[in-house]
C-alpha cells in the first residue's frame, strides 16, 4: 500500500497568510510608487506652465517702452474681484505720443480664487492672472481689468498669500507680487500714479506661487527679476 503525502490544513493556511502579506506589500509598494508619479508629474506640469507665463512676461517688458502701472504688494484680496498688478505700453513714449504705429497696452490682471488656505483664511488658492493685450489708451489712474476668461489666461492655480506682521512689509513675502526689486511703499492709488513722477530703477521683481487642490498638495514658487529698457517712469 503506497502512502500519499499531501499539505496539511495548517500549511495550507500559512501559505495563503504569507501570499497574503506579500501582495498586500506589492499592493502598497505599486500605491506609493504611483502617488509618487502621480506628484512628480503635477509637479512637472506646474514648472512647465510657469515657465510658459513667464516667457510671455519677459516677452512683453522686453517690447515695452513705457510702465504704465504697477501694483506692488496685494495687502488684501477678495475671490472673484480683479486686482490690476502690472500695466505696460508698446510703441508709446513718456508724453504719450505714438512711436512709429502699432502702439498697444498690455495689463496683467490677478483674480482671487475662492478657496481658502487653513490656519490663515486670508490667504486664498485657484487664483487666475489673465493678460489682455489691446489699443485702450491709459487714462493716468488704476488700470481697469478687461479680459477674456477664455482667451486671455496668463496662468492658472495662482496662490494669494497677503502681508504677514503688523508692518505690512513686502519682506513677509505676499504673493502674488509684481514690483520694483526695492519696492517698499505700496503706490498705488489713482492720484499717484497719475501725477507722481516714478523713477525706481529698471528691475521688475515678480513672485509667484502655483498650487493644485490635492492630496497631498503640489506646489511650486518662482521669483524672478526682469529688466525694464526704460525703467519706472510716469510723466508728472
Amino acid at each position: 500500500m503506497t502512502n500519499k503525502k499531501g499539505f496539511t490544513l495548517t500549511e495550507i493556511l500559512l501559505a495563503v497568510m504569507i501570499v497574503g502579506i506579500i501582495g498586500v506589500a506589492l499592493a502598497s509598494l505599486t500605491t506609493a510608487a504611483s502617488r509618487e508619479s502621480g506628484v512628480g508629474r503635477s509637479k512637472v506640469m506646474l514648472r512647465n506652465n510657469l515657465s510658459i507665463a513667464l516667457r510671455q512676461l519677459r516677452q512683453d517688458v522686453q517690447e515695452s517702452t513705457r510702465v504704465l502701472y504697477v501694483r506692488g504688494k496685494i495687502d488684501s484680496a477678495t475671490a472673484g474681484t480683479a486686482i490690476p498688478l502690472l500695466s505696460l505700453a508698446k510703441n508709446e513714449d513718456i508724453d504719450g505720443n505714438a512711436i512709429g504705429s502699432g502702439n498697444s497696452y498690455v495689463t496683467y490682471c490677478f483674480v482671487p480664487g475662492s478657496k481658502a488656505a487653513a490656519p490663515d483664511k486670508k490667504a486664498l488658492s485657484g487664483g487666475t492672472i489673465y493678460r489682455h493685450e489691446g489699443t485702450v489708451s491709459w487714462s493716468g489712474s488704476a488700470p481697469s481689468c478687461s479680459y477674456n476668461t477664455s482667451t486671455d489666461v496668463f496662468l492658472y492655480n495662482v496662490k494669494f498669500i497677503p502681508p504677514i506682521g503688523s508692518s505690512g512689509s513686502d519682506t513677509y513675502y505676499p504673493v502674488p507680487f509684481f514690483g520694483p526689486e526695492t519696492y517698499s511703499v505700496k503706490d498705488t492709488s489713482a492720484s499717484a500714479v497719475s501725477v507722481r513722477r516714478k523713477d525706481l530703477g529698471s528691475i521688475l521683481q515678480v513672485r509667484l506661487i502655483t498650487e493644485l487642490d490635492s492630496t497631498p498638495v503640489v506646489n511650486d514658487a518662482v521669483e524672478q527679476i526682469f529688466m525694464l529698457p526704460n525703467g519706472y517712469r510716469v510723466k508728472a
